[in-house]
């Protein structure tokens, strides 16, 4: 019964939720999540000022147990060590192509325009990554790259990577020999 009077009155408040802590009232229509009130910012305008502090106003999802899984049970890939320093990574990419292609930026969501028979200096934070070229919109030309500490000299420095973008051309058709039309020899001699 008091947990239909509750739901009916637009909260989510159960019987023994305000016994966590000091023995404080809780207010009808509010929500409790282990033991501490969560007030709406509609309901307190100072809210705001107190977002960036660490205030049990403020819901912190890391506070709730269920809400987050724990991070050391998660798997975690080989290529991204929690004790290995992010790095970043400078390299070349050349087009050898007749047409601009297009790369995403790796640090920002601007595009990337490398001019035709030109290059570009690129930088990634991560060590192995795919990156596409596009041409007019349509992917064009992908590439897997894997970056190794100033291996690469180029313009009197050393990159960590060096990729070009080649456009393979399609193979030649094969040529059919042409039959070669042979005048019988009463047509010579009668032309003779």
């Amino acid at each position: 019964m008091l947990i239909c009077l509750g739901l009916l009155l637009g909260g989510c408040v159960t019987p023994g939720a305000n016994t966590a802590g000091s023995g404080d009232r809780v207010r009808p229509g509010s929500s409790v999540r282990q033991g501490h009130e969560l007030v709406s910012s509609s309901d307190n305008p100072s809210l705001a000022a107190n977002v960036g502090a660490e205030a049990p106003l403020v819901f912190n999802p890391r506070d709730v147990e269920s809400a987050l899984p724990q991070m050391r049970d998660l798997p975690l890939p080989s290529s991204m060590k929690k004790n290995q320093p992010s790095r970043l990574y400078t390299g070349i990419i050349k087009n050898k192509t007749k047409y601009n292609v297009s790369v995403p930026s790796g640090n920002s969501g601007a595009t990337l325009t490398i001019p035709a028979k030109g290059w570009i200096e690129y930088s990634a934070w991560t060590k192995r990554f795919d990156l596409t070229a596009y041409h007019n919109g349509k992917p064009f030309y992908c590439m897997k790259i894997v970056a190794e500490p100033r291996s690469h000299p180029f313009m009197c420095k050393k990159y960590d990577f060096m990729m070009e973008i080649v456009k393979p051309e399609p193979k030649p058709t094969k040529k059919m020999k042409r039959a070669i039309k042979k005048k019988k020899k009463d047509e010579v001699e009668a032309s003779g």
